[in-house]
């Protein structure tokens, strides 16, 4: 769910500059303050329980998950240093990604309930009024645009950022890109659906909590929630999904196998930086 940005700064921090990743990462608490500011108003009490919260989740991240991280990503370099990854170990790749951030969700998720239960009706409703508009705009925006130019925009993305850690690309390269985001099936109608019947989910939630805060029935449905959220897309949705992480595997095991020895030294030097930034950051 948008509302964990503690789930979103993360992933996003790496992949930025190792300057801008630590300033991200070490000022999560100013940084989530002025992503909610756009869903909700905090009051100070609330702020305060937040502010412990955030100190003991980044505290567990530092010690817990930033050198599985750190593992990871060496485990990948020596992979790479013994020739190309086949297309089963990129999809082993996605997974790992995948299942880091659910044991980020996983940790955040009972705390984030507990103190769901101190939002009031009307915050309640700002941030449900915010989140649909969100989405309705974003529906709005796809509706405006061309799927070529949404295509052409995408492959444009996507060549940027695998520039960004291997080189310049060459025709052929290019050419793998574009042939391969070509292929992915559009999730959008599928994204907006989900996110408003996330929006009703949680309204009814809300609007059903019980008074008695020692209840545990709202802060175990909400936790669960924040925890799979995957349950709540149709059986379309997930097997789209499944079917674009094959194709990225088999975009990744071509692009792979025509990387110079000039491009791989780059991609090794990219990795090396972030298991540093990652070493520099359990430090701080």
């Amino acid at each position: 769910m948008k509302k964990t940005k503690l789930l979103l700064v993360i992933a996003f921090s790496f992949l930025l500059s190792a300057c801008s990743s630590s300033f991200i990462y070490n000022n999560l608490d100013w940084l989530l303050y002025w992503y909610l500011d756009d869903y909700i108003i905090l009051t100070s009490e609330q702020k305060s329980q937040l502010d412990d919260r955030v100190e003991t989740w980044q505290t567990w991240h530092r010690t817990v998950e930033l050198p599985k991280y750190q593992q990871q990503i060496n485990q990948l370099r020596s992979q790479l240093q013994t020739g190309p990854l086949d297309q089963e170990a990129w999809l082993s790749v996605f997974n790992e990604v995948q299942q880091s951030a659910k044991h980020l969700r996983e940790k955040i998720a009972p705390e984030l309930a507990v103190m769901a239960q101190s939002l009031s009706p009307e915050q309640v409703d700002d941030l449900l009024s915010e989140w649909q508009e969100n989405t309705t705009k974003r529906a709005d925006r796809r509706a405006n645009t061309s799927p070529e130019k949404r295509l052409a925009e995408r492959q444009k993305e996507r060549i940027a950022e695998v520039e960004d850690n291997i080189g310049t690309l060459t025709l052929e390269q290019q050419d793998i890109i574009r042939d391969h985001i070509k292929q992915l099936s559009s999730t959008s109608e599928y994204r907006t659906a989900y996110q408003y019947r996330l929006q009703l989910i949680v309204k009814n939630l809300f609007d059903n909590r019980p008074s008695n805060t020692t209840d545990h029935h709202f802060n175990n449905k909400l936790s669960d929630l924040i925890i799979n959220p995957n349950q709540y897309k149709s059986a379309e949705h997930l097997a789209i999904s499944e079917q674009n992480k094959v194709i990225y595997s088999q975009m990744m095991t071509e692009l792979n196998r025509t990387l110079s020895d000039k491009q791989q030294q780059k991609l090794d030097t990219s990795l090396v930086e972030l298991t540093q930034l990652m070493q520099s950051l359990m430090k701080d």
